[in-house]
């Protein structure tokens, strides 16, 4: 074969493959030529619908369930939002690729750009192309609303209710609930139903689902799971996206599984970070031997605060503060309620008081203004004033040294403390005799400010050196 022959052999071989790759970027083709080409003509309707992200109207969310099996998941898009949306003419192929979410229930296309338009999404199914509706694409106009309000009901520990709003959208017309574990986002439920409630896993208003192996598994106490709403319009649009976590079992129920250890009471107080009213810090006393740490909050405040079935578990991050003799919990949310913290020492289960944080109505005010006087050697006396709040009831003296080793932490009723000095301490962190100071070493004194409800209103932090 002469060297002119084989080049017409190669380009020939990859003239016809190219013409046959059926995938409309490379061979340009409209969604209705690729219609033409599919050997059924029931397209069997799939449901499809897309959101905006949160906050950004340049992303955008197209979701399909194409079922299991499903092959070849393309994206089409418009040329023009001014088109007939039926006119499947009027549809190309965009380069997206499908995502998988609650472990491939749904496919997910993420697509870039302001703009608006209409768009479809197709997949062969056994042999067949299936199609959905049309979607409209209204990020820019109507972008998504995402939210964590939904009233969470336990008629039993396992099967809780789901109750939301509307949020003032008139143009809903069906809901997408899903539930998922958080830790490894393993999927365990998706119903769709015409109302604005649903209850896990009772099937009485569900119109139809993603749960094709049938009833789902119980949900587990105290694992932590995420609901997931998605308000649908009848163009397709998710007006609200709902996203809020919750833990089956309640503290009054935790306390009763526990019915055989001591009951003892805990320290717990809670203050807003400087300058921010969604960061909250929770304290509380930490005790060598302590295990099985939780934090467990209200809805809100309204509720009685004494009552165990009000709080539910949040799974929260803690860390170790002021050198390990305190342990803090970090919580980001701008609506106020009670929380109480519980851990396990042996067979003693230790309960925290309620503690109701206040980061809207009274955020914690942060200071560096406390006077020192060293008059006598290595034993400072700290005195300072209120803040806006006169609300303190007693107040927390932490010393910690230049590492933030801890030293001391005593409480007192006034606004003087003296380092070495207990003849006004009420009672104490520290459980051993503190260090003495070392001469000319730098140190840290904290006063925070404690109401009745062990909310922090007043947080001063200064240095000094030891005279």
């Amino acid at each position: 074969m002469t060297i002119k022959n084989f080049l017409r052999t190669v380009f020939v071989c990859f003239f016809l493959f190219s013409c046959t790759e059926d995938n409309d970027i490379t061979v340009p083709r409209n969604l209705q030529e690729y219609i033409d080409t599919s050997s059924n003509t029931d397209l069997g309707e799939v449901f499809a619908y897309a959101a905006s992200a949160s906050g950004d109207t340049s992303t955008t969310y197209i979701y399909a369930a194409p079922g299991e099996g499903a092959t070849d998941i393309r994206y089409y898009e418009a040329d023009s939002l001014n088109v007939d949306q039926l006119d499947f003419s009027n549809y190309r192929r965009q380069n997206l690729t499908a995502t998988n979410v609650y472990e491939g229930e749904l496919k997910r296309f993420s697509r870039s750009g302001s703009e608006e338009n209409w768009c479809i999404v197709t997949y062969m199914l056994d042999g067949d192309l299936h199609k959905s509706n049309p979607i409209r694409l209204k990020n820019a106009t109507n972008p998504t609303s995402w939210t964590d309000e939904v009233t969470i009901e336990y008629p039993t520990t396992i099967t809780p209710k789901f109750t939301w709003s509307d949020f003032g959208v008139s143009d809903n017309v069906i809901y997408f609930e899903a539930i998922s574990e958080v830790d490894d986002e393993t999927f365990v439920s998706g119903t769709y139903t015409l109302d604005k409630t649903f209850q896990y896993y009772d099937t009485s208003n569900v119109e139809s689902s993603l749960n094709v192996s049938g009833t789902p598994d119980d949900l587990v106490e105290d694992t932590e799971y995420l609901f997931t709403m998605m308000a649908i319009s009848d163009d397709y649009w998710v007006n609200t996206v709902i996203l809020e976590s919750f833990v089956p079992r309640n503290l009054e129920e935790y306390v009763a599984i526990n019915s055989t250890k001591t009951i003892e009471s805990a320290l717990a107080f809670a203050a807003s970070s400087s300058g921010s009213q969604s960061l909250s810090y929770i304290y509380y006393d930490f005790l060598i031997g302590s295990s099985a740490m939780r934090y467990y909050e209200t809805d809100n405040t309204l509720v009685d605060e004494k009552d165990f079935s009000n709080y539910r578990r949040k799974m929260l991050t803690d860390e170790a503060v002021y050198g390990g003799e305190l342990r803090r919990y970090n919580r980001t949310d701008d609506s106020e309620s009670w929380c109480i913290v519980t851990y396990v020492i042996n067979e003693t289960l230790h309960i925290s008081n309620p503690v109701k944080i206040k980061n809207q109505t009274r955020p914690t005010e942060w200071f560096t203004d406390l006077t020192i006087d060293s008059s006598e050697s290595l034993m400072p006396i700290f005195t300072w004033t209120d803040g806006s709040y006169l609300e303190n009831v007693e107040y927390l003296e932490i010393i910690t040294d230049a590492d933030s080793d801890f030293l001391s932490g005593t409480f007192t009723e006034d606004k003087m403390f003296q380092y070495y000095d207990t003849s006004n301490v009420t009672s104490k962190i520290n459980l051993d005799t503190p260090a003495a100071l070392i001469l000319n070493e730098d140190y840290k004194i904290t006063v925070m400010g404690l109401s009745d409800d062990f909310w922090v209103n007043l947080m001063i932090q200064e240095t000094f050196t030891a005279e």
